[in-house]
């Protein structure tokens, strides 16, 4: 929600923080206004939380598994 008119560093800060979880992808808007006064904020905050940063190919399974549409990971089915 970043790309809103009514963001502000402060609530894209507490919306990423208080939703993501291990694996979670982040996804923010490069023309989003207040974007970029928010990460350093919210690096910090998830940093000191104990969560590490790896690039999203680390994250994709790749051998027998499939991503569905709403973007979950499975084990391909036999067959």
């Amino acid at each position: 929600m970043d790309w809103k008119d009514n963001a502000t560093p402060d609530s894209i800060c507490k919306r990423v923080t208080s939703k993501v979880k291990n694996g979670s992808i982040v996804l923010f808007h490069n023309d989003a206004d207040h974007t970029p006064a928010a990460l350093p904020n919210i690096l910090k905050c998830l940093k000191d939380e104990g969560y590490e940063f790896v690039f999203i190919s680390d994250l994709i399974l790749k051998e027998n598994y499939e991503i569905k549409h709403d973007g979950t990971q499975c084990k391909k089915k036999d067959g």
